[in-house]
């Protein structure tokens, strides 16, 4: 009796030590998930299987303390943990992901958004460190060698345990499901976001490695060819245009994160963009507010895809990361193909050629780069002190004003993308030409004041061309590259101040000044149709490539799109359930036909 009574506390004490350390990671999982949820969706929690794979993977991480035997490991494993996850809540946040696998290796990038990074924080990220002090205080006077020194067997058998039944069980699901990959795929395609809160980080992170090693089999050649020649966008003729009404040239001003809510704006008695609505009010313009942002994680680099490809962006990670140097169809490749040796594609940065390896980009898509070494910096503005946008127009226009690269007897397709929007939108005070009161939450007020200075800059910029011989030829595109307010959106529109004012969803706008068709389309339309509507615009319908979406002048379009977490977005009444799906299965396709490099095999000259 003596004898186990003596035992007894032992027992329990280790048994408390094991479900401790498992308990503490397991809270931080579904903490972790509830917080993610907060600026996505709470389906995730409804699936039991996230809740037998997150206990799965706290036991996992626990399992070394039999070896270390030290309170040392489980600070560190905790401390590790919360970086691990508040990192990839801040890159959600602004990615609408997890940290794709790649990215790790790309650690050296952050020191060039440092700024927006630390902006994505939440008070509610704190809940993590949290934790880890509550569970150094509970443990930091316990002898932990000698407890599992005289328990290890008993802790080792409840460790398997606690791993192999919730692995065997997730095992025996899957394999009902038809296997990982087509459960983590069904799952994506009916919750969209819920992918990292069923199966953790880790899990996300597993899938895109699966993913990633995707080949061009006949069955998905044919799954390609099948959705493509399903488009409704095959039945349409293309514009018909006066061959005199067809620009020469074309510039396209890609504005960082500007959305279409910021035009024809008076908050607190100022005027958001006098210039660009100037602009809207002329007879030769064309202006679409609700484009609907479709890029995903790569952001900026997804945009260009989407605009100069008309392909969807890739489910996980960055394209121009994961597959270099892969085959694709451009606006910038029609260019060259209607106007023959006469044309010439460019894009100005103020970037450097790394980031998000525009190099590379810039050869796969056909256009000349011109980067931050290219400008120079005798402005500076944001966190990372690169060109401010007045003084990058004011040096373009000195550029195509040098016949040897935009010759007037030529034709030239021009992309400007511009630097001073970048979140956390910070520009020297002495820029700020608005200003507003501290009912509005600084991040908009710093948001706005941003778009007007950029505004101010287009408006320069646009007044100085006017005088050069080449802009009566000359279309001029304006629009934002993505959204800029991110997962915060929802915090901005409960504001009284500003809460009205602010768009709901992630609206930006796609103005054309001197284009061939003048008037205003206010439905709703998606990135991925810029490209197929730029063809129209810009006569290059002859160009065998016309994009996955449908041009904003084939009667035949519905006013909806895909929404990369909210689904399809606007009008789908007239929908069959067939072209619902088809619909739908966009991002799917695109990143199908990327990761395949289908266009390798399949050049657009042999595409009907």
């Amino acid at each position: 009796m003596e004898k186990t009574t003596k035992n007894k506390p032992k027992t329990d004490t280790y048994k408390t030590l094991l479900w401790w350390v498992i308990g503490m990671i397991y809270f931080k999982f579904l903490y972790f998930d509830l917080v993610w949820a907060l600026d996505s969706t709470f389906s995730g929690f409804q699936f039991p299987i996230g809740y037998v794979t997150k206990l799965a993977f706290s036991t996992l991480l626990a399992a070394p303390i039999l070896l270390w035997r030290s309170r040392w490991y489980v600070v560190t494993i905790n401390v590790l943990l919360d970086l691990w996850l508040v990192a990839n809540l801040m890159y959600f946040r602004t990615y609408f992901t997890v940290i794709p696998a790649a990215s790790y290796g790309l650690v050296s990038n952050l020191a060039d958004f440092t700024g927006s990074v630390w902006e994505s924080l939440r008070w509610l990220d704190l809940g993590f460190p949290v934790t880890t002090l509550v569970a150094a205080a509970a443990i930091w006077r316990k002898p932990i060698k000698a407890i599992i020194g005289r328990a290890w067997r008993k802790m080792l058998r409840a460790v398997a345990l606690l791993f192999f039944i919730p692995l065997a069980i997730v095992g025996i699901f899957l394999a009902i499901k038809g296997g990982y990959k087509k459960a983590y795929e069904q799952l994506m395609y009916d919750y969209s976001t819920c992918g990292a809160a069923v199966y953790t980080i880790p899990g996300a992170m597993s899938y895109e490695w699966i993913r990633g090693k995707v080949e061009l089999t006949p069955e998905n050649e044919k799954r390609i060819q099948d959705w493509l020649e399903q488009r409704p966008a095959n039945a349409y003729a293309g514009l018909q245009l006066n061959p005199d009404s067809v620009p020469q040239n074309c510039i396209v001003l890609l504005l960082e994160s500007f959305e279409s809510w910021l035009l024809q704006r008076n908050i607190e008695g100022q005027e958001l963009t006098p210039e660009m609505n100037k602009l809207l009010a002329e007879p030769t313009t064309f202006y679409a507010p609700n484009v609907l942002t479709q890029a995903k994680g790569a952001r900026s680099i997804d945009a260009q895809l989407l605009l100069h490809t008309g392909l969807m962006p890739v489910n996980y990670g960055a394209y121009s990361y994961r597959f270099i140097h892969n085959t694709y169809p451009s606006i910038d490749k029609a260019w060259k193909y209607v106007h023959g040796d006469s044309a010439r594609a460019l894009s100005f940065t103020v970037d450097k050629r790394t980031v998000w390896n525009v190099a590379v980009v810039a050869q796969d898509f056909g256009y000349e780069l011109h980067d931050k070494n290219d400008f120079r910096l005798d402005v500076k503005t944001g966190p990372r002190h690169r060109l401010g946008d007045h003084s990058f127009f004011r040096q373009s226009l000195e550029k195509i004003s040098d016949e040897s690269l935009w010759r007037t007897d030529g034709n030239t397709f021009l992309q400007c993308v511009t630097y001073s929007g970048h979140s956390p939108f910070i520009i020297p005070d002495e820029f700020k030409k608005v200003h507003f009161s501290n009912a509005i939450p600084e991040r908009v007020q710093h948001y706005m004041e941003v778009a007007n200075y950029t505004d101010r800059a287009v408006g320069e910029f646009i007044r100085s061309l006017r005088a050069n011989p080449k802009f009566r030829n000359t279309m001029i595109v304006i629009m934002g590259d993505h959204e800029g307010l991110g997962a915060a959106r929802g915090e901005y529109l409960k504001n009284k101040a500003i809460g009205h004012e602010i768009a709901d969803d992630w609206y930006t706008p796609f103005i054309v000044v001197n284009s061939p068709v003048s008037g205003r389309y206010d439905k709703l339309m998606g990135q991925v149709d810029l490209y197929p509507t730029l063809l129209d615009l810009l006569g290059l319908n002859a160009y065998p490539w016309h994009g996955m979406g449908q041009s904003i002048f084939d009667p035949s379009k519905q006013p909806f799109a895909l929404h990369q977490i909210k689904g399809m977005r606007g009008d789908t009444s007239k929908l069959t359930p067939e072209q619902l799906k088809h619909a739908r299965d966009a991002y799917d396709i695109g990143d199908l036909i990327i990761t395949t490099n289908y266009f390798k095999s399949h050049p657009v000259d042999t595409i009907k």
